[in-house]
């Protein structure tokens, strides 16, 4: 039997829809990762796993000591995740998520599953910078939510202001304990969406400007 030292998994999921013209990206990790070589690296930016397997599609987002996990014959690592196939995890407390080309205009959504058996303060946290630099634009804080059968996940959401490169998962790693505190699943970043009513208001206003000119 294969054994995985993870005190709890955190998956990020799904978020809500962005508009066209602003950059995102959603990550499901849907891939028989290898156990022993799993790090994900540039897998979804247009390159390799470490174990020399090419991403199908290039979002433009690497990782840094992030690691993905598939159940297999041997061992049901997971269940009940938001994507069956694979979720991942972070094996050192420098672990990043890069977006070169930055994600969000001037306020942005960070969402995801996660399922964990212990609190985490910092588990996640959005710079300005590459790899943890720039400026600190906002963290995330996590609520134990499983008794550690990783079975449980809830949907997290957090929005900030400023255009991320990069995302800290430093936080869910235990350097004490040398084991990840949660594994991510279904990573999605977004714009926040401008409400409907917003747009709407706009043609509203500017038939009203036209009406009081016709009054004049």
């Amino acid at each position: 039997m294969k054994l995985i030292r993870l005190l709890g998994m955190a998956a990020i999921g799904a978020v809500a829809s962005s508009p066209a013209f602003a950059a995102g990206f959603n990550i499901d990790f849907e891939n028989q990762w290898d156990y022993l070589n799993g790090d994900i690296a540039e897998f979804y930016n247009g390159g390799t796993a470490a174990d020399g397997t090419l991403g199908l599609s290039n979002l433009g987002v690497s990782f840094t000591n992030v690691s993905g996990l598939s159940n297999d014959a041997d061992f049901t690592y997971y269940s009940n995740a938001p994507s069956a196939q694979g979720v991942a995890y972070v094996h050192d407390s420098s672990a990043f998520l890069n977006v070169a080309s930055g994600v969000g205009d001037t306020a942005f959504q960070l969402s995801f599953q996660y399922s964990s058996a212990v609190n985490i303060t910092g588990a996640v946290k959005a710079y300005s910078g590459l790899n943890g630099t720039g400026s600190l634009l906002g963290t995330i804080d996590l609520t134990a939510n499983d008794a550690g059968a990783f079975d449980t996940w809830s949907l997290i959401q957090a929005s900030f202001d400023g255009t991320a490169k990069s995302f800290d998962f430093g936080g869910l790693y235990s350097a004490s304990s040398s084991s990840s505190l949660a594994a991510i699943d279904n990573i999605s970043a977004s714009p926040v969406p401008v409400p409907a009513a917003v747009f709407l208001l706009a043609p509203a206003l500017a038939g009203l400007s036209t009406v009081r000119r016709r009054r004049a």
